[in-house]
């Protein structure tokens, strides 16, 4: 085994892990019914690539090969348990070796990965419980991160994911993926919860890096895929520009290493082609909420605010009015206090910080920011910038007391010690 095919089939294995993982285990789910199988099969599917691929060399669909494989395991778990014998009989023989790719059966999988998100919301759940199994099962993010996105603690997460699995076990040999007409009712949930994964893989949740290139890699795809599926919904047109814009302006957010706020950025970093395609679908998502005669949904108006800062040539030519008005829509749509916290940061830009401060320390006083970092960062900038820097660092150490990551710990902690002049807003979607 040389160590270029070695390294390739490192990177093949990472890229079906971003790709591919959800469709494994969808399809693995539909053959099975059983949900503690199906992940525990598409689990050992990917190991054995991990182990046999650098070997072997990487098969020419590796979507098939994985396939294969967790069927395979799966099968093998039910003839090792003796409740699963009936159903493992009348189950298909056993598929040929992952090298006989095309004894897979492949083209009828396009959307299953979808089909997966879909039956993870489940109304049988609660919402918090169908987003936070859908990251866990189709997005693969951590149970840890998936508790911070809830602002709650890891063992309360694990737990509802327990029961959250377990209710949806419950259906036993009858569960299976949902057909067209309940996908399109449950499309508000899902483009809420790929919402959620793009920003956790944006700003990660747990951890040492900055960011989650995996899990953001597996939100873009999911919703791009989706989009596909769905082009005419105008939330899932402007959940497709929210992310797209955020990943243009991402290969600016990290310069040696250290985090680079959307003020400081080098715009002409930004990939101009992607920052292209999602300034048409903003405009697009917005065009087909008026023909749809609907008014503009959260996701679509998100995509304007994000739309707006992408578009401004200079953070000094950034149209804040503009921005202050969609976030006045955007909290009538879907009233939220992370949507009023950036709310009250276009406020200072537009009427000084002063009158931003008075806005975001009304939003903190009932204590649901208390432990998102980036709300206390952005009221340490506001109160920088309006000359209380004791009050600022005291803001800083209550953002780094609460922060993430290491690498929003260490941000936070540095901004802190020392005493540079003010930057810009704290808030996630400010961030370049």
């Amino acid at each position: 085994m040389s160590t270029g095919a070695a390294a390739a089939a490192g990177v093949a294995v990472a890229r079906a892990r971003t790709e591919l993982s959800g469709r494994v285990l969808a399809v693995t789910l539909r053959a099975v019914a059983d949900a503690d199988i199906a992940e525990e099969a598409t689990a050992e599917a990917f190991l054995s690539a991990v182990e046999t691929w650098p070997r072997t060399g990487v098969p020419e669909s590796p979507e098939a090969w994985l396939i294969t494989v967790a069927r395979r395991k799966a099968l093998d778990r039910l003839r090792r348990d003796s409740l699963g014998r009936r159903l493992a009989l009348r189950m298909l023989p056993p598929q040929p070796h992952p090298a006989a790719d095309s004894g897979i059966d492949v083209g009828v999988i396009g959307d299953e990965e979808l089909r997966l998100v879909v039956l993870c919301a489940d109304p049988r759940l609660p919402e918090s419980d169908q987003i936070a199994l859908t990251l866990k099962w189709a997005c693969g993010a951590s149970t840890a991160a998936i508790a911070a996105a809830h602002l709650v603690s890891t063992p309360t997460m694990a737990a509802r994911l327990t029961r959250a699995r377990k209710k949806l076990a419950a259906a036993g040999p009858r569960l299976d993926l949902p057909d067209d007409a309940t996908v399109d009712a449950r499309l508000p949930a899902v483009c809420r919860v790929l919402h959620l994964a793009y920003t956790l893989g944006h700003t990660a949740a747990d951890g040492a890096e900055l960011t989650d290139e995996d899990l953001t890699g597996r939100a873009v795809h999911l919703t791009r895929t989706l989009h596909r599926q769905r082009p005419k919904d105008a939330e899932i047109t402007g959940l497709l520009a929210l992310v797209l814009l955020g990943q243009a302006r991402s290969s600016s957010r990290i310069v040696d290493g250290r985090q680079v706020l959307l003020a400081d950025a080098d715009r002409t970093a930004w990939d101009r082609a992607l920052a292209d395609e999602g300034l048409a679908l903003s405009e697009l998502a917005l065009a087909q909420g008026i023909v749809a005669g609907a008014r503009p949904g959260p996701l679509a108006l998100q995509a304007a605010i994000s739309a707006a800062h992408t578009r401004a040539s200079s953070f000094a030519d950034t149209d804040w009015r503009l921005i202050v008005q969609l976030y006045g829509l955007l909290l009538t749509a879907e009233p939220s206090h992370t949507h009023a916290l950036g709310r009250c940061v276009a406020v200072s830009y537009l009427y000084g910080p002063q009158v931003g401060l008075a806005d975001l320390d009304g939003v903190m006083a009932d204590g649901v920011l208390n432990r998102y970092p980036y709300a206390h960062a952005a009221r340490a900038q506001l109160l920088e910038r309006a000359g209380r820097p004791e009050d600022a660092v005291r803001a800083w150490q209550a953002a780094a007391a609460t922060g993430r990551t290491d690498a929003e710990r260490a941000y936070f902690t540095e901004r802190a010690g020392n005493s540079r002049a003010p930057a810009v807003v704290a808030t996630e979607r400010e961030y370049s």
